[in-house]
């Protein structure tokens, strides 16, 4: 007898409406258990219909989502921002193994208080709990969630002061961890410190927290897109940003105590869009550099100690520039161009320094005879007065002395005795016609100065790295008969320098 052939598509359907008769599996015990109870202290029973006595996965719970052929169990619940009569999180069941298949929870923006339970989750890979004003977190509360890729505690400023702790390094799955105003405290140390232990982490948001110290030298990642630790109280150099070059997309460290220069050169942070390190304590120039990330699209650095020439950059990049100019942090007031030419040389100087705080606070705008720490002027000719001293003793700086100070052609003092400079003594300052006294007594310079002038005073004594004063035989030695010094110069020198200047001892 021949066969007779079924259709394919009358296969399907006879399969599919077998399938719609087979019965759906109850909701596990531990998971209704905990949704009851969850129903009951978060006011969803009356809010989203969560009634008492009925099944979880039955389609009617709001939010809640099942997977029928994993047992029925609860996988999913998204009730964001439909809670806000507020209410509290229940403990969980560890033993029971209540949620145990649960992927996703968010419970954002409903003013949930109270503490955050211990949550065991095993496979849970997003947990929002934003916006809420919870009072606290357990200890180790990271370790229960090993799956863990999407964290987010932000806006809850009522937490109980958290640190960052080493069960974090527990999420080696780590993508997004946001905990802006979330009143964490302590150091960066143990997180940022060891991003080996996540290697695709890519968002990082810590602002308006009270953390403090400097951000570890350790910090090098090759995931993280975006990082944001404006607002808080951290503080030192800003030099970690390279070590993030190849993926940072979204930089904002404003609103810090980060202090000392820019690195020299950002123009490996090519992905780049959006730079805020407003509001800290920076110092220096901003490198021409940064005119080479061309994916720029903001660029803030206002309140800060900054020097130099307004940064040229694209038309499309929006900045505070002129914000930062009015304050005084560049030399010309939204003007590009450089700056004043003994301007440029004295930046040069406090470069060689590492722009020490001390000189930035008062070095600024375009006129080093307008109240600049440490220089003194004298009439330099055609009514305009040129530096003619630099007295810079005893500041705690440190660095090395940069050849520009020979470009100050008027200059006839240069006197940096008691700091910390190191390296040798440039042979172009010895060379300036107008130099009458050079005091670098009392540092750590090296080398040998070939004294090669009658009327130029140098003082070299006690400098830690064995630098040595030597007189070239047929130039003779000092002689203060032939030391003369301008009138509006004299007074700047120190008592000891004129001390020995006039009498020669």
């Amino acid at each position: 007898m021949a066969k007779l052939a079924v259709p394919p598509l009358l296969v399907i359907l006879v399969l599919l409406q077998s399938a719609t008769r087979l019965p759906v599996a109850e909701t596990s015990t531990a998971d209704q258990e905990y949704m009851h109870r969850l129903a009951a202290a978060t006011g969803a029973e009356r809010l989203l219909g969560w009634k008492a006595d009925s099944d979880p996965c039955n389609g009617s719970w709001v939010g809640v989502t099942c997977a029928p052929f994993d047992g029925n169990r609860i996988i999913q619940i998204d009730v964001r921002g439909l809670l806000r009569g507020g209410g509290t999180l229940p403990e969980l069941d560890r033993q029971a193994g209540s949620l145990s298949h649960l992927r996703m929870l968010d419970l954002g923006d409903n003013n949930l208080t109270g503490p955050v339970p211990t949550l065991f989750l095993d496979r849970l890979l997003t947990l929002r709990l934003d916006g809420n004003a919870f009072s606290g977190l357990p200890h180790s509360f990271f370790r229960g969630m090993p799956e863990l890729h999407y964290f987010s505690i932000s806006d809850n400023p009522r937490l109980e002061e958290w640190g960052l702790w080493s069960d974090l390094l527990s999420l080696t799955e780590l993508r997004v961890f946001n905990a802006s105003n979330a009143n964490i405290n302590g150091t960066l140390q143990v997180f940022l410190g060891n991003l080996g232990a996540f290697p695709a982490l890519a968002e990082v948001s810590l602002a308006r927290n009270r953390l403090t110290g400097v951000v570890p030298e350790k910090l090098v990642s090759q995931s993280i897109a975006k990082l944001d630790l404006s607002s808080n109280g951290l503080s030192g150099s800003i030099n970690f940003i390279n070590n993030l070059a190849s993926s940072i997309t979204d930089l904002r460290l404003d609103h810090n105590h980060f202090s000392g220069p820019f690195p020299a050169d950002l123009s490996g942070l090519y992905l780049l869009s959006v730079f805020s390190v407003a509001h800290n304590r920076l110092t220096g120039v901003v490198p021409p550099s940064l005119a080479r990330v061309w994916r720029l699209s903001w660029v803030s650095v206002s309140d800060n100690l900054l020097q130099g020439p307004v940064p040229e950059l694209p038309d499309s990049v929006k900045t505070d520039f002129a914000e930062a100019a009015v304050k005084g942090s560049f030399c010309r007031l939204d003007v590009h161009g450089p700056c004043d030419q003994e301007t440029s040389s004295l930046l040069s100087v406090a470069a060689a320094f590492h722009y020490p705080e001390i000189l930035a606070v008062s070095w600024r705008r375009d006129d080093p005879c307008d109240g600049w720490l440490g220089i003194h002027c004298g009439d330099g000719g055609g009514g305009r007065n040129k530096v003619t001293g630099v007295n810079l003793s005893r500041l705690g700086i440190n660095g090395t002395i940069d050849p520009a100070f020979a470009s100050l052609l008027y200059l006839e003092a240069i006197l940096l005795a008691g700091n910390n400079l190191t390296g040798t003594v440039p042979a172009s300052i010895l060379q300036m016609p107008s130099l009458r006294v050079l005091d670098v007594s009392n540092n750590a310079l090296e080398g040998t100065v070939l004294s090669v002038r009658h009327d130029v005073l140098i003082l070299a004594d006690g400098n830690r790295g064995g630098l040595n004063v030597t007189a070239i035989a047929a130039s003779g030695s000092f002689s203060s008969s032939r030391f003369q010094l301008s009138e509006a110069t004299t007074p700047f020198l120190t008592f000891a320098a004129v001390f020995v200047a006039l009498f020669g001892y």
